[in-house]
């Protein structure tokens, strides 16, 4: 329930409603794979290289998504990383 767009899919799921799509494509597979991990699990992948493209997708998948930014906040968790890889 991180994602208040995730949210409304979920609770007004209707018959018939199985074929709506979600079109997120400009982020790339990575950027979404960050985004998804994060909307299930609360966390980022430690393994993941972060890259000023990232970061800009995020922003973006940020807003799209309607991620709830609650403590700890995924933008400035992905910041650090990319700071601290640097």
């Amino acid at each position: 329930m991180r994602s208040e767009l995730y949210r409304e899919k979920f609770l007004s799921v209707t018959e018939g409603d199985s074929t709506k799509f979600t079109d997120y494509s400009e982020l790339s597979d990575k950027s979404f794979q960050i985004l998804e991990y994060w909307i299930y699990s609360n966390q980022i992948k430690e393994e993941i290289q972060i890259t000023q493209e990232i970061i800009n997708e995020i922003k973006i998948g940020i807003n799209y998504f309607q991620l709830n930014q609650t403590n700890p906040n995924l933008f400035d968790l992905l910041i650090n990383k990319f700071k601290n890889q640097n």
